[in-house]
């Protein structure tokens, strides 16, 4: 299966997709996982060899990525797409082939406005929405936000989870914390990250029915 994070700019998504394909390694069913990297930073997958990451993160800046990109029998894809606002044509062709996509958003204003109501781009969730056209049973791939960086007790998570819902969108009840170990991970090896919020990620994924392999 081919899980696609996408987010506005401020969203934390190639911190998240790192963790959570680690958390996938290491959970009860151990996961046979690949990485891609189709944001032009390719911080991702400079990631996987400066963290000396256990699977592959291959880089697929293309919008192509439905026809050059397979994900190996058995395995789940992880994919960073880029900032989906700027980057239109590859978060398209990775919404062709998506099984699952994830949006990364920070309960704050800045996120909920360029997720809902962006100046000058196209909505995500139109973009999604449209997506069905494109694929094999013409349906736009299930789609759940997950809220980043959070802060414990703030109100403002519960906040924006609400305004989600009421905009239509699916909300993970796991958040992702603020934290430091998250924030300051990016280049170094993770470890133990089915402790903590990406364990209980993957846990809240597969009772919702939404990972297979």
């Amino acid at each position: 299966m081919l899980i696609a994070n996408v987010s506005p700019r401020t969203g934390g998504k190639t911190t998240n997709s790192g963790w959570l394909a680690h958390a996938l390694k290491e959970a009860e069913r151990d996961y046979a996982v690949v990485g891609f990297d189709a944001d032009h930073s390719q911080q991702f997958h400079a990631w996987s060899q400066s963290g000396e990451f256990s699977f592959p993160v291959d880089p697929a800046v293309t919008a192509k990525f439905h026809m050059e990109i397979a994900v190996p029998d058995g395995a789940i894809g992880i994919v960073d797409c880029g900032h989906t606002e700027n980057h239109p044509d590859i978060t398209n062709s990775v919404l062709r082939v998506a099984d699952l996509v994830i949006l990364h958003m920070a309960p704050t204003k800045a996120d909920f406005d360029r997720i809902v109501d962006p100046p000058d781009k196209t909505k995500i969730g139109d973009i999604i929405a449209m997506s069905a056209a494109l694929r094999a049973d013409r349906t736009p791939p299930p789609t759940w936000v997950l809220m980043n960086r959070t802060v414990t007790g703030a109100s403002s998570t519960g906040i924006y989870r609400e305004m989600m819902e009421d905009e239509g969108w699916n909300v993970l009840s796991t958040v992702i914390p603020r934290s430091e170990r998250f924030g300051q991970s990016v280049s170094f090896p993770i470890l133990d990250a089915r402790k903590g919020p990406f364990g209980q990620l993957v846990t809240e994924l597969e009772m919702k029915g939404l990972l297979s392999s």
